[in-house]
């Protein structure tokens, strides 16, 4: 019984940033679509299958094997980065949307985006709480916003594909942010290199905000 209610309360704290973000899309967007977000919500999910069957094998053939911090950066980088941001990115090709350049389509397609990476990351936080991980909590936190603010970019890169008007960029922004973000969140809440994590996380959202004005 005790084991039933943690999970819960593991479940429902890791969930909340989810919960609060879509609330407020539904209160504030007049383009929120609950059927495409849900969608979004179930594609963000089923990320974590394929990102850490890929991660694995990458891992098991050795193909990373680098040493120093330099390795650790560009192993950072590429399972972290390109793996994840380009398995999320190639999911979003799934959500619908017409191909016209108006507002509404793209802000729809952004909100759900930004909402896929989101719920992404607070899967990956409750499934590392209830593997019994330890001193997690900030890192979760920052985590989880890192996955939405770059799902937000790969998402701008997907839609601009789909219109026929084809932006890398964002893309690319994406996945050296989530690299960058890990390799120094990688050294531990304890140590003032873990902070410059947050430097990685303020660029992808000032990214988020240029690339959706632009695009």
């Amino acid at each position: 019984m005790n084991t039933v209610r943690t999970v819960l309360l593991s479940g429902a704290y890791c969930f909340l940033p989810l919960v609060v973000f879509v609330s407020c899309a539904a209160i504030l967007s007049r383009e929120f679509k609950l059927w495409k977000v849900l969608l979004a919500c179930l594609l963000g999910m089923l990320t974590v299958l394929p990102i850490a069957l890929l991660q694995s094998a990458i891992n098991g053939m050795k193909l990373l094997n680098l040493n120093g911090l330099q390795g650790l950066l560009i192993s950072a980088i590429i399972l972290n980065g390109l793996v994840e941001e380009c398995i999320k990115a190639l999911l979003l090709f799934i959500l619908p949307s017409s191909a016209t350049t108006e507002t509404k389509a793209k802000r729809t397609f952004f909100i759900c985006a930004l909402t896929a990476g989101l719920a992404l990351g607070c899967l990956e936080s409750f499934i590392y709480l209830i593997g019994g991980t330890q001193r997690i909590g900030l890192r979760m936190l920052t985590a989880v916003v890192i996955h939405m603010f770059c799902a937000g970019l790969g998402g701008l890169t997907v839609f601009s594909i789909k219109i026929r008007e084809p932006r890398i960029l964002p893309l690319v922004i994406a996945i050296l942010s989530h690299g960058i973000y890990n390799y120094f969140a990688g050294f531990g809440e304890g140590t003032s290199y873990f902070y410059i994590s947050f430097v990685a996380i303020l660029f992808a959202a000032l990214e988020c905000r240029v690339r959706y004005t632009r695009q």
